[in-house]
Order: structure tokens, then sequence, then C-alpha cells
């Protein structure tokens, strides 16, 4: 099952703690917002309570909206623009 997850983070560290975990899942789809695959039931009650732990509820909000193959196998895209990922690097001397 695709979940289309979009957050809201207010503090820097929490929302790069959910795009880390998120991007375990799936693409980055917009700068907040992934695709991301689970398996079954159980694996999206596992993403859910992961994300409880990295949020603040009182500042902060997460959105999931799980959808069926076929619902997105309909989705509309308009546009081409994709987001690119930052990628971490280490500088060795």
């Amino acid at each position: 099952m695709i979940v289309v997850v979009a957050y809201d983070i207010v503090d820097d560290r929490r929302r790069e703690d959910v795009a880390m975990l998120l991007s375990g899942y799936g693409p980055r789809v917009q700068l907040s917002v992934f695709e991301c695959e689970v398996r079954d039931r159980d694996e999206l009650r596992a993403l859910r309570a992961a994300l409880r732990e990295c949020i603040d509820p009182l500042e902060d909000q997460v959105r999931l909206y799980p959808t069926t193959a076929r619902s997105f196998e309909e989705r509309y895209i308009i546009g081409a623009r994709t987001v690119e990922e930052r990628a971490d690097y280490w500088i060795v001397r």
C-alpha cells in the first residue's frame, strides 16, 4: 500500500528526523511530502508510532493518507519539477 505523508514540523532537527525516517519508506515528492510504501496495516501502525516519537504533537503535524493501488495509479502529476535529495558526504583529509 502507498501512504502519502505530508508534514509541517517547526524544529529543524525534528524535521530532519522525520525526513530520514520517511526516506526509508519511499521517495520525497515535494519538500514535505513522501510517497511511502508499507506492506500491511501492522507496518503502517509501526510507521505512525515512529512518527509520533519524532514530533512534538503540540507544535508539529503529520498527515498520512493511505491509498489503494487503484487510486494511487489514478493520481495526476502536473509539472515536471522534481525534488533533489540532499546528498550527505564526508570530506576526509
